[in-house]
């Protein structure tokens, strides 16, 4: 029992109550209300409170001295200074994680700050139980805690399954303690299943929480990634058909050499034959060798090709086989978007890479507008002419806004300049007519190009022209010969003796002899120029001075999903993939994503708060989220924390430095982990914490254990050495 106080229309009152546990949970019950404190006597006060001491600042001194005692136990001495707090269990001291020995288990909390934004970021729980509930009904574990756990995992320290199954007892309030490795593969497939749902759901969520509005600018773009495994899927489907084959033949009674005379008939090589062109077009060979764009050309690829908007958040992503091209890709990627989303009056903005007419047409007849890069060393010579024209070119008034002076890679704000011209796009194919004949039918896609001009792209194309000429000149005063003829880069400047005619066994023939001055000086009078192909949506309201300036803008923000994908491989572990089954390799790839989404979602939380951290900040914060468990000797069975990531009383303090105008883009490394706890709507963690402040804090359910059996067998022994 003790007295609290309460205020209640201006008077305070006395009240005497006792902390009950009913159901597994804390709370007070009032024994007897003392009345009004301006009625009473101060030394009648101050005798109540003596009399009845309250229980809970009671076990302060209680943990305090339990802390002392243990942790000399474990290592060390204890460097500790005792100070009241009004939380239930304050910092007692300034503990430092280092003086604890390695048998002192360490957890990691930071799958519980992601926990926070998969349910009320990206609202994924409900879909997960509706699609578990409908289409899922007989599996043994939560398809939603092994989503947010798998993708938190991505978050915090990326590894295989297998490393992350190995090392899922270091996780404070494990989701998938009961789940077994295979369990684990499953729910990647079972989540690869219902990727479109997933997706659309999580940006839907992402969109509401921000309070965006339907994106303006779609940017797209294609890359590939490599499996660490010698055999792509042809070669493995080729293996697995043979030894099918060769083990039903044994079934039956067939003799070794009848096995391999019926594997070289020329009968069976035809039935392969089908059936590798069966499953190409069922989608099941999708780990293939091709032009890999991280020069990883020995491993088999696979494709991805992403959409994001406007604030580089994903809105969807679709796979295809590594040996694929990528162009095929932009039109299922309109049509998904569209049919999902409802988008219909935005620009697809991508690189020259998938600067295609046909793909250019899909777009515009789907009622939307595109901004792609054109290429300018390959102008027909009517449009070098108009480029190179002196008429036509406007410039932009930096003087509003000086952020657009870096966006247009400008100096002085006078020299970048542009100009927009009508521009007609043509290409063929082949269609059959009414009788069943061949014929090429042509088509235009009716457009303007952009032509622009910075001092500063002149001088960065100057200094990378004059490093290829002065390599070419160096091979040619060196003698050298020519590995491959259709070689680019600067390799592309010289001229050999014989470039095709000629006994090209003959070595001298591939002797480099001389620079080809006249493409150096093509290249030269093309430096600082560039161009734009773009047309506007169907329902655009933008003047046209207002369309120009929003395409060049749009275009110059393409570096967001280099970004996207940078961070997917590097900091996510999007690659090397460990998987061969497709539906796993979908639910692989899903969690990546998703996980980047998370990590933009918490990223644009701090830059509200004025706090800039990088993605790859936050992950190191995440993953520095730790605490120690110790046993307790208070409560058996139970267990104290002490926070790894926080060696400061102060966090409020400490957060208002940052605040100033020196240190606002740099946020004090101690700090990371708070910062990322508050910015997800959680509390950062005192030095001590009790198990109660624990789940408060960290928003743990009472369902779910923070300690496994297992654990809990380990403190006691702890406890009993």
């Amino acid at each position: 029992m003790f007295i609290k106080t309460t205020k209640s229309k201006g008077y305070e009152y006395l009240y005497l109550v006792e902390e009950i546990v009913e159901n597994g949970r804390k709370k007070l019950v009032t024994l007897e209300r003392l009345g009004r404190t301006d009625l009473m006597s101060p030394e009648l006060i101050q005798s109540l409170k003596e009399r009845y001491v309250d229980s809970r600042k009671y076990n302060v001194a209680k943990i305090e001295q339990h802390v002392k005692e243990v942790l000399p136990l474990i290592q060390g001495k204890l460097k500790a200074e005792s100070h009241s707090d009004e939380d239930l269990a304050p910092v007692a001291g300034d503990i430092d994680p280092d003086m604890l020995d390695d048998s002192v288990p360490e957890l990691n909390y930071g799958h519980l700050i992601a926990k926070q934004v998969w349910n009320h970021i990206l609202c994924l729980p409900r879909v997960l139980y509706e699609l578990q509930r409908h289409q899922l009904p007989n599996l043994s574990y939560s398809l939603n805690d092994a989503g947010y756990f798998l993708t938190a995992s991505k978050m915090l320290a990326p590894s295989s399954y297998l490393g992350l199954f190995n090392k899922s007892e270091a996780f404070l309030a494990n989701p998938i303690a009961s789940v077994n490795l295979e369990l684990l593969y499953k729910a990647l497939a079972h989540l690869g299943q219902f990727k479109d749902q997933i997706m659309q759901r999580a940006y839907r969520g992402v969109s509401a929480h921000f309070g965006f509005a339907k994106p303006k600018l779609l940017y797209f773009d294609c890359t590939n990634f490599y499996f660490e495994t010698p055999y792509d899927s042809k070669e493995e489907f080729i293996m697995d058909f043979y030894a099918k084959r060769s083990h039903k033949l044994q079934d039956e009674g067939a003799t070794s050499a009848e096995v391999r005379q019926h594997l070289q008939s020329a009968e069976f090589e035809a039935e392969v034959t089908k059936a590798i062109e069966q499953a190409e077009e069922s989608g099941q060979l999708m780990r293939r060798r091709g032009p890999s764009k991280e020069g990883r050309f020995a491993q088999p690829l696979i494709g991805m090709a992403l959409v994001i908007d406007e604030h580089g958040f994903p809105l969807d992503f679709e796979l295809y086989p590594g040996n694929k091209s990528e162009f095929g890709y932009l039109r299922s990627a309109v049509s998904s978007i569209k049919e999902k989303y409802g988008i219909s009056d935005a620009f697809y903005v991508a690189d020259r890479g998938l600067n295609s007419s046909q793909n250019l047409q899909f777009i515009q007849s789907n009622d939307l507008g595109f901004v792609v890069a054109q290429k300018v060393s390959q102008l027909p010579p009517a449009q070098y002419n108009e480029m190179m024209s002196q008429q036509g070119w406007k410039s932009i008034d930096f003087s509003e806004d000086r952020w657009e002076v870096q966006l247009f890679e400008d100096v002085d704000g006078v020299s970048y300049r542009y100009k927009v011209c009508d521009h007609v796009k043509v290409y063929t194919e082949q269609v059959k007519d009414a009788a069943g004949k061949m014929h090429r039918q042509k088509h235009a896609v009716n457009c303007k190009i952009i032509y622009t001009y910075s001092d500063k792209r002149y001088r960065r194309d100057m200094c990378v022209i004059e490093a290829m000429e002065a390599k070419a000149r160096a091979a040619v005063a060196a003698g050298n010969y020519a590995g491959n003829i259709n070689n680019g880069g600067w390799r592309s400047l010289l001229r050999i003796r014989a470039a095709v005619e000629g006994n090209k066994k003959d070595k001298e023939l591939l002797r480099y002899v001389d620079v080809d001055n006249k493409k150096i000086d093509q290249m030269k009078a093309i430096a600082g120029y560039a161009a734009l192909v773009f047309a506007a949506p169907k329902e655009c309201n933008l003047s046209d001075d207002a369309l120009e300036i929003s395409a060049q803008k749009g275009y110059k923000q393409l570096v967001s999903i280099e970004d996207c994908f940078r961070t997917a491989k590097t900091t996510l572990n999007l690659r090397p993939v460990f998987l061969k089954r497709n539906d796993r390799t979908k639910g692989h790839c899903l969690l990546c994503i998703l996980a980047l989404m998370m990590l933009k979602a918490i990223q644009y939380n701090l830059r509200q708060a004025n706090i800039n951290m990088s993605l790859g900040k936050i992950q190191t914060a995440m993953n520095q989220a730790m605490v120690a468990a110790l046993p307790s000797v208070i409560n058996a069975g139970k267990a104290l924390y002490i926070n790894n990531s926080c060696h400061y009383r102060d966090y409020d303090k400490e957060r208002k430095l940052t605040q100033t105008a020196a240190a606002q883009s740099k946020c004090n490394t101690r700090l990371s982990t708070a910062f990322v706890v508050k910015a997800v709507g959680l509390t950062p963690l005192k030095a001590l914490e009790t198990e109660r402040n624990i789940r408060l804090k960290l928003k743990v359910d009472p369902r779910v254990p923070l300690l496994t059996a297992e654990q809990l067998d380990n403190l006691q022994r702890l406890l009993d050495q």
